[in-house]
């Protein structure tokens, strides 16, 4: 899995910026979001390399 600095987060594509300023929304203050936006956002991370897929997760 790739390694994601955060002082260079702005080196990476908009999506992934949104993707990682997403997760860790919903990481650190459990916001409450549909399965439709977590799957969106984690598809993201996960075809980045950030995140390790979620086999349990089906698609919306």
């Amino acid at each position: 899995m790739k390694k994601l600095d955060l002082n260079k987060l702005d080196e990476e594509p908009i999506e992934v910026q949104q993707a990682v300023a997403f997760y860790a929304s919903h990481t650190i203050s459990k916001v409450h979001v549909t399965t439709k936006e977590r799957y969106e956002y984690y598809s993201i991370l996960e075809e980045a390399g950030l995140l390790e897929p979620l086999k349990s997760v089906v698609g919306p």
